[in-house]
C-alpha cells in the first residue's frame, strides 16, 4: 500500500469527523453569544422584547425554530451593538408600543439555511421592525443578512451560522436606531 494512500485516508477521516461534529452542534459557544451591554451615560434609551418573535406568517423550519434559539439570541445582538453607538438597550417580556419612551419591536419573518456542512452554508435571515416613541410609529425597516458561515463555514452548524445572519442585523438595526430613518432596507 501507498503512503499517499494513508496519509489521503487519514485526512478523509479527519475531515469527516470534523464535519460531523459541526454538523450535530446547535451553538458554538463565545462567537455567537452577545457580549456585555452596559451604557455608562447612554445617548438614547430603547425598550425592546426580551424575545423578538416569529412572525405569524414566517417562512422559517421547524428545526430552527425548535434548536437555534434565534428569537432568545437576538435582542441580545441588538443590545450589544446599540452600547457601541451610545445607546443602552433594555429587553422586558412585556414591553409593546404604547410604553413611554422609544420602544422597538421586532419580528422574524425569514430564517432558513439551504445548506450542510458538505456542499455550503447559504443561510439566510430576515426580520421587520418598527421604533415607537411614546405610542407612536417613528420609522420602521426590513432587514435582511446572508452568511456562508464565514472561514471554515463548512466546519459550522447550522444554528452557528444562523446565528452569524442575526448578529449582523442587530449590528444594522442598532446603527440605524441610532438615526432611524422610515422604511430603511437594512443589510443585504
Amino acid at each position: 500500500m501507498s503512503w499517499r494512500y494513508v496519509i489521503g485516508g487519514l485526512a478523509g477521516a479527519g475531515l469527516l469527523a470534523l464535519g460531523g461534529c459541526a454538523a450535530n452542534e446547535t451553538r458554538e459557544s463565545g462567537v455567537d453569544e452577545p457580549a456585555a451591554t452596559e451604557v455608562a451615560d447612554p445617548a438614547v434609551t430603547i425598550v425592546t422584547k426580551d424575545r423578538f418573535a416569529y412572525s405569524e406568517d414566517a417562512v422559517v423550519p421547524q428545526a430552527i425554530r425548535n434548536e437555534c434559539e434565534l428569537e432568545e439570541r437576538f435582542p441580545g445582538f441588538v443590545a450589544e451593538f446599540g452600547a457601541r453607538h451610545d445607546i443602552q438597550v433594555e429587553s422586558r417580556g412585556g414591553a409593546g408600543p404604547a410604553d413611554g419612551g422609544k420602544v422597538l419591536m421586532v419580528e422574524i419573518t425569514q430564517a432558513r439555511n439551504d445548506g450542510n456542512a458538505w456542499s455550503g452554508h447559504r443561510a439566510f435571515s430576515e426580520a421587520e421592525g418598527t421604533l415607537y416613541e411614546d405610542g407612536e410609529p417613528v420609522a420602521d425597516f426590513t432587514s435582511r443578512r446572508i452568511s456562508g458561515g464565514g472561514a471554515f463555514g463548512g466546519f459550522r452548524g447550522t444554528c452557528s451560522v444562523m446565528g452569524r445572519t442575526i448578529r449582523a442585523m442587530g449590528s444594522d438595526i442598532a446603527a440605524w436606531a441610532r438615526a432611524p430613518e422610515d422604511g430603511a432596507h437594512l443589510g443585504d
